[in-house]
């Protein structure tokens, strides 16, 4: 369950383990020990793509109203998905956002979890040179968020 004492940590933990348990890694087969589908930063150590990385890049608060501790929350998270190909960008893209607008009416999906009023913009296309002469990583990059109320 989300909390205000560890928002950002209750946050991230729960994105990332339900994208864990329900996008199926596509070479959940031949991934390195060393390497993880799911990430909740951009890696320091080499990956085998695909990977999805989710990260907190802006937390907003205002009190609830007049005479209250209470405060309304707004949580921006960046989703990005990085491929080895363009098909399996999209693929597993689509595959995250079906799974991120689904879980807020599952149990103990986001709306379980104090998670509100799910919303997105748009999405962009980043393409990186991998490794010198290595390459292409396709990867798309979305921003999304969620409403806390507590």
């Amino acid at each position: 369950m989300v909390n205000k004492d560890t928002l950002l940590a209750d946050i991230l933990y729960f994105i990332k383990n339900d994208l864990i348990n329900n996008i199926t890694d596509p070479i959940s087969s031949k991934r390195s020990s060393k390497s993880k589908f799911v990430l909740t930063s951009y890696p320091n150590r080499p990956v085998d793509y695909p990977i999805i990385t989710i990260k907190a890049i802006n937390i907003e608060a205002v009190r609830s109203g007049m005479q209250t501790t209470a405060q309304d929350t707004t949580i921006t998270l960046e989703i990005r998905v990085w491929a080895r190909n363009e098909k399996e960008k999209d693929g597993l893209y689509d595959d995250v956002m079906d799974r991120l607008f689904n879980i807020q009416f599952t149990n103990s999906g986001s709306t379980e979890n104090a998670l509100h009023d799910l919303t997105t913009n748009n999405p962009t296309e980043i393409d990186e040179e991998g490794e010198s002469g290595g390459q292409v990583i396709k990867s798309r990059l979305v921003n999304i968020q969620y409403k806390f109320w507590n």
